[in-house]
């Protein structure tokens, strides 16, 4: 088995972007890519838009070297994800693995091992507190566009911006930082047709704040992920029925193996990554090493595999096809047993399908099957969206491809100057 390279489509594919190379250059902002090393010495002030964990750490650490910024949120609060969430949502990892660099959770507080997310927007609120971070907030203040300066030589972005109960104004700095985190742009709610017949109600996670709405009510949750089980978690506490609805089942991860030892030894070790599938950038030293022991570690996630299943006493519908390996990384999510315990007990339902159409009591599924449904509730993550930057000059410079953005090393794009994007394109789970 082998593959042939379309030598006349390669050359096709080069030659369009060296046209729309040149017809970018020396368009603002642009980043030449004869242009070997650059130089940041004119940076003195930086705009940050977002005041979550990302954006609250890259002021900080600017300012301990004398670099000013400015704070855009939208909201009047800081914390991002944090500040409002879905019902009963909090941290699924312990709280040593969610800290910021130099401040641990104080030691005043008292705090879960696994925290909610009051606590985890309180200790945040402490680390803004405790670094001025506040000082340099505008807060409940949505950023309208920003642009690179005007001129071929001209450093920076300008930053169009509208405080609530103010006229829009326009602010210029050297250099601009992303900090939007995963979860602040449009919810993604893939509704199918005949919404306009359907007599119950039709929510997104983000707007399930409290599980009191689902009192008394059937309600469906679409999605797999881990606010999916969360939100059917809560919904069968309060509803008369809750039923989680996905296209796949994702493997769960429990807080600790085989009951005993905590998650983190396994999944954030270097023992546990080094059995991971090997990085195409791997030297050639390393790529013999993972490709002489393929059968240990391919028998290694097997026996993963088995203690996960046993541990979660997974049915076979809940039985993931893909390989843990791939999908711990992907879709993976770490539980405890409640929602294993729930699903024993009749409390909440899980099916795998999709939603053809909704009717007056409900939803038809594609393969006919029907669910009665007085609220359905969708746990399917957010739309990226990057429409503050300017469609015909700068969105095309972006690289934007359909699962998000080309960075080098996840923060610069390569083709555009002055400008980085921090927690907001990649985690550890996506």
């Amino acid at each position: 088995m082998g593959f042939k390279i379309d030598e006349e489509a390669c050359g096709a594919q080069a030659d369009c972007r060296a046209d729309q190379r040149a017809a970018l250059e020396g368009t603002p902002g642009f980043r030449s890519p004869a242009c070997e090393e650059e130089d940041f010495s004119h940076v003195r002030r930086v705009a940050v838009i977002g005041a979550g964990v990302a954006g609250l750490q890259v002021a900080n650490l600017l300012h301990q070297v004398g670099i000013r910024c400015v704070i855009f949120e939208r909201s009047a609060e800081v914390g991002g994800v944090w500040r409002e969430n879905y019902a009963d949502f909090g941290l699924q990892v312990p709280r040593q693995l969610y800290q910021f660099p130099g401040f641990p959770w104080p030691a005043d507080g008292k705090w879960e091992l696994f925290p909610t997310g009051a606590q985890v927007q309180e200790y945040i609120r402490r680390y803004a507190k405790e670094f001025d971070i506040y000082e340099c907030c505008k807060l409940e203040t949505a950023v309208l566009q920003v642009s690179p300066k005007q001129g071929a030589s001209a450093r920076g972005w300008s930053v169009k911006y509208q405080t609530e109960g103010l006229a829009p104004a326009v602010e210029e700095f050297d250099f601009l930082v992303m900090a939007t985190g995963m979860y602040s742009s449009h919810p993604h709610m893939p509704v199918a047709p005949g919404i306009e017949v359907f007599k119950g109600q039709i929510l997104h996670s983000c707007t399930f704040t409290d599980r009191q709405v689902a009192a008394g009510k059937r309600v469906v949750v679409v999605g797999g992920g881990k606010s999916a089980v969360d939100n059917a978690v809560a919904a069968a506490k309060e509803g008369k029925s809750a039923v989680l609805l996905c296209r796949e089942a994702h493997w769960p991860v429990p807080r600790y193996l085989a009951n005993l030892v905590p998650f983190k030894w396994g999944t954030y070790s270097r023992f546990g990554h080094s059995t991971l599938p090997m990085h195409h950038a791997e030297p050639a030293c390393s790529r013999w090493l993972h490709w002489l022991l393929t059968p240990l570690k391919w028998l290694w996630w097997r026996i993963v595999e088995l203690l996960f299943w046993c541990q979660f006493r997974l049915p076979r519908e809940q039985l993931p096809k893909s390989r843990i390996e791939v999908d711990l990384f992907s879709g993976g999510q770490i539980l405890t047993y409640e929602f294993r315990d729930m699903c024993r007990r009749g409390q909440i339902k899980y099916a795998l399908g999709a939603i053809s159409r909704f009717h007056e009591d409900g939803v038809v599924l594609k393969d006919g099957s029907k669910l009665e449904a007085d609220m359905v509730l969708y746990g399917t993550g957010y739309a990226k969206t990057y429409d503050i930057f300017d469609k015909s000059s700068v969105q095309p410079m972006l690289d934007l491809e359909r699962d998000g953005l080309w960075l080098y090393r996840n923060m610069i794009p390569a083709r555009l100057r002055d400008l980085a994007f921090i927690g907001c394109e990649v985690s550890t789970f996506n």
